[in-house]
């Protein structure tokens, strides 16, 4: 016998994450994933909903969990470049790193503080500048990022690397930039506070060799 599910409508479909700590959890997809709790149960708490615009996540507290070795959850965003900063920030432990795959997504996988494994993908289409407004990056490593005319507003980038970084029409507006380092950038148009600091630098090289 079989049956039709035509007629019926489907609600919310959420992931669920195990915990070992659901306290220590909850403050990760917190302060920095910027979710929020809307549910939680339990006297200790032992299960918790978390929603950040239309992503939910339940949390549930299996004291002795162990990790999984494969994704437990797809998360889709529209800007990955900047969550990926904001993970590699955070010291979240990166599993595949961040590049274009040829199924049409640029995805990269972080695990949580639990090891649980989530695969975040953007659509891979025309490049939208990277927008980072009021974060705290501090010694966050940017490598083979697309930061083409990014911006960098109210960023605290101390001791930020970028490595092979296209920073072409990239702008730094109030950047702490105290030791960051740039290695093999293309910074043509960059400009830090409107001055343009490949122009700055190709007139002192003129300078020195004339």
């Amino acid at each position: 016998m079989t049956s039709s599910t035509s007629t019926i409508r489907f609600g919310r479909l959420a992931a669920s994450a195990f915990t070992r700590d659901i306290h220590k959890a909850e403050a990760f997809y917190r302060d920095v994933l910027g979710f929020q709790k809307t549910f939680e149960n339990g006297d200790p708490v032992g299960f918790m909903i978390l929603e950040k615009d239309a992503a939910e996540l339940h949390l549930s507290l299996v004291k002795d969990h162990k990790a999984s070795t494969t994704n437990i959850t797809h998360l889709m965003v529209d800007d990955v470049d900047a969550l990926h900063a904001v993970c590699v920030a955070a010291g979240a432990r990166i599993i595949k790193s961040l590049a274009d795959k040829d199924y049409g997504l640029r995805a990269f996988v972080f695990a949580d503080p639990d090891g649980n494994r989530i695969d975040v993908g953007q659509p891979i289409g025309p490049a939208e500048p990277t927008c980072l407004r009021n974060r705290d990056l501090t010694g966050a490593r940017f490598d083979n990022c697309r930061l083409a005319d990014a911006v960098f507003d109210n960023v605290n980038l101390g001791g930020a690397s970028f490595t092979n970084i296209n920073l072409r029409g990239a702008r730094f507006d109030d950047v702490n930039l105290s030791g960051v380092a740039i290695d093999n950038a293309n910074i043509e148009g960059l400009t830090i506070y409107g001055i343009d600091i490949h122009a700055l630098v190709q007139d002192a090289l003129k300078r020195g060799t004339s």
